[in-house]
């Protein structure tokens, strides 16, 4: 048996691998805007192809750590050395990296759960939604920094539990992992705070070790200052910034408030039901019969100032989502224990499992292999196939204004141009028209259609109105 439960393990191990790999392959563009202008964007300014009036206004503030821009022009620096410049690559290769972070982080917390699951059945599901849970593919792969400061934080809270020496050098890590967490997001501080606490008062940890971790806290906290001097180009302090204009000045209410309950609504519709159903009910469920959980002590205070800051949005919880798999199988082991003995092993659970794994698995294949943002595509075809000087024009909307204008994926001798009409597109050759919407009218001056956002017969198919909240473009070369 034990040989066949570690065959099956790698198989999944194997499985989740690949499940990383194509996501990185196939999920390009972003989540949110943030994911792209926050972080390639303000990398632009340091690598040369975008100017300070483009940026957002966070940048002109201040308030934007720039820990993870800096590491972008790490990179980009880095594989100019090799004559690579290829923004499509270079963001691959950020996807790549988020993915092999994102695997590891889920490894170390497997491990500190998998011994302490005591059913086989359970823990064969423990091992499956670890790896191959739909969301933890889709925000794994993500280089944004809620993703990066949550796979750190948990790093972190594993290698507590996982270090074999306890001596001042362990603790330090652990610190810096903490620190580097909050760098990439300053409310990962809640996270932190919550498990701080629970080593206090519930491991009842020693003084001087909760010292060596303050300290390794400290030295990236500080790294971080000097990081953004040379960012900025003048000494700031991101996080004072951050806290004066999001709570003290209250800017992030300006781009909506909701009440204190849309997390658990909007979480139970973006995660998708039956699944959702499961962790929402685990959550409540292990919050009021496992309180001393480290991980509920450190996503409780998370959680609650989330509630209570009136501007939400559902990516804000991304640092926690790794915690989830373990979230729903104590849930279940708890009614198992307390209420229904052989939960796990009854009909009625077997089937309501099944039906939770051919949901995961369709959404597993959407999410890995279409982009997080099709208008990626209408770049990347402009990118590849127009490498010599290039007009673009455009009648009505940008392709390449996206809240701002986009640089990093555009080659520098591509030139936007608007129009009115499209007899006022001068003669010549390298001349391109973007449209909305596909042209119907047989225009002499158009040419071929050499690019569309989606193929024909899927415009056919316009379930729930879907084409009105999505951009379609379609390329024409002017003859």
């Amino acid at each position: 048996m034990y040989r066949k439960l570690d065959f099956q393990n790698k198989s999944i191990y194997l499985l989740g691998i690949i499940f990383f790999l194509i996501a990185s392959v196939f999920s390009t563009g972003y989540y949110h805007v943030d994911e792209h202008f926050q972080i390639l964007e303000f990398a632009g300014l340091k690598l040369g192809f975008t100017n300070a009036s483009n940026l957002p206004w966070e940048y002109h503030q201040q308030m934007r750590p720039s820990l993870q821009p800096s590491l972008v022009v790490f990179i980009c620096r880095f594989f100019e050395l090799f004559g690579v410049d290829n923004p499509y690559f270079i963001t691959f290769f950020l996807r790549l990296l988020s993915s092999g972070l994102a695997f590891m982080s889920t490894i170390l917390l497997y491990k500190v759960y998998n011994e302490k699951i005591s059913d086989y059945i359970l823990k064969r599901w423990f091992m499956i939604l670890s790896f191959t849970l739909w969301f933890v593919i889709y925000i794994g792969v993500r280089f944004s920094s809620e993703n990066w400061s949550g796979l750190l934080f948990s790093i972190g809270f594993s290698c507590y539990f996982l270090f074999q020496k306890r001596n001042f050098l362990s603790y330090f890590t652990i610190g810096v992992l903490f620190g580097l967490s909050f760098l990439f997001r300053y409310q990962a501080a809640f996270l932190i705070l919550g498990f701080s606490l629970w080593l206090l008062f519930i491991n009842k940890e020693s003084f001087t070790k909760i010292t060596s971790i303050t300290l390794g806290f400290i030295f990236i906290v500080l790294s971080g200052v000097l990081i953004d001097k040379w960012f900025y180009g003048e000494w700031t302090l991101t996080t004072w910034n951050y806290f004066t204009q999001n709570i003290l000045e209250d800017k992030a209410s300006s781009f909506g408030i909701e009440p204190w309950w849309w997390y658990i609504t909007n979480s139970f519709e973006k995660g998708v039901p039956p699944i959702s159903i499961l962790f929402i009910l685990a959550f409540f469920v292990v919050t009021i019969f496992k309180p001393k959980s480290p991980y509920i002590w450190s996503i409780i205070p998370f959680f609650f100032i989330h509630c209570i800051i009136g501007h939400k949005e559902l990516r804000f919880l991304f640092p926690i989502y790794l915690f989830i798999p373990i979230i729903i199988i104590q849930g279940i082991e708890v009614l198992q224990y307390k209420y229904i003995h052989n939960l796990s092993s009854s009909n009625y659970m077997k089937g309501f499992m099944k039906l939770v794994l051919i949901i995961n698995t369709v959404m597993i294949l959407i999410v890995i292999m279409r982009p997080a943002d099709a208008q990626i595509s209408l770049y990347h075809k402009l990118y590849k196939s127009y490498k010599e000087p290039t007009i673009l024009y455009y009648i009505g909307k940008n392709p390449y204004h996206r809240v701002l204008d986009i640089y990093f994926y555009k080659r520098g001798n591509l030139s936007v141009v608007p129009i009115t009409s499209v007899d006022n597109i001068p003669r010549g050759t390298n001349k391109l028209l973007v449209l909305e919407h596909k042209d119907e009218s047989n225009n002499p001056r158009f040419g071929k259609l050499i690019f569309k956002t989606y193929p024909d017969w899927i415009m056919k198919f316009n379930f729930n109105n879907w084409q009105s909240r999505s951009n379609s473009w379609y390329i024409y070369e002017i003859k």
